[in-house]
């Protein structure tokens, strides 16, 4: 079975494609399950705020009809679910609860991107993917990560070794962190996705992959935790790739963790 949770749409404003034109990409790879899991719009912002990188509140029930239309429309040839991905901002959360709950979101993706905001994400406010080059930015990133794990809301964790897009070298403090991570995971139940948008981001940067990383999976293997792989698609031509998704799962199996197809969903 070929599933894929993690996919965005054009309302988060760095994504390519419509909603049906990554459904008819998915069905063309042979996926099963496809969800779609945008940047969530955060309420704490203004009506009209725009973060350039999730979608405004004013899209988000498009983002609902959509779906529906497109469910009902591929009914036949894929299962069709709605999420959002959204960080750990502690000061926010019965917020999110709330949000999610209204809404009926059938799975919420922890996706930590930025540290809890101040006025907002603009191209200043640090950001976990390129911004990490200390160890104290690894460790922060770790930290924030283990508190959203805690909360035990989350249906799993989007690159938890997203540190590696931007630092160095994976070293003692990479070490400890995945380590940190992964105890928190398995303590937690807590399902690790394996996201293979690190390689297409290398290839448009024409850099070696720097996430997924090999090591970090190589001790995510030493605890009792579980897979979920992700194309974290922001372009519909990636969803028609099986070689990579193919790959993941030969290279979850050979380190021994348990991969999750089918994500379980929330009730209400």
């Amino acid at each position: 079975m070929k599933t894929n949770y993690h996919t965005h749409t054009y309302r988060c404003k760095h994504c390519l494609g419509s909603d049906e034109k990554m459904v008819q990409a998915a069905i063309a790879s042979h996926t099963d399950i496809m969800g779609f899991s945008d940047h969530n719009p955060w309420g704490f912002y203004p009506e009209d705020y725009d973060s350039r990188v999730r979608m405004e509140r004013c899209y988000f029930p498009e983002y609902l009809s959509s779906f529906r239309r497109l469910r009902e429309k591929y009914k036949d040839e894929i299962e069709l679910h709605i999420g959002v991905e959204a960080e750990y901002y502690p000061h926010h959360m019965d917020w999110l609860r709330e949000f999610t709950a209204e809404n009926r979101l059938e799975y919420v993706i922890l996706g930590n991107h930025f540290p809890e905001p101040a006025p907002g994400e603009l191209p200043e406010t640090f950001y976990f993917g390129n911004d990490i080059s200390l160890p104290e930015h690894v460790e922060m990133l770790a930290e924030s990560t283990i508190k959203g794990i805690e909360t035990e809301f989350y249906s799993y964790v989007a690159h938890p070794d997203l540190f590696m897009r931007s630092y160095p070298v994976f070293d003692e403090t990479c070490r400890k962190a995945s380590h940190a991570i992964c105890r928190a995971a398995e303590k937690h139940h807590a399902i690790l996705e394996y996201n293979l948008s690190g390689f297409w981001f290398a290839e448009a940067h024409h850099k070696d992959p720097c996430f997924p990383v090999p090591e970090f999976w190589k001790i995510a293997s030493g605890y009792d935790v579980r897979a979920i792989i992700g194309y974290d698609a922001h372009d519909h031509q990636v969803l028609r790739e099986n070689a990579r998704y193919e790959a993941a799962v030969r290279f979850l199996s050979s380190l021994g963790i348990k991969r999750v197809e089918i994500l379980p969903l929330l009730t209400y």
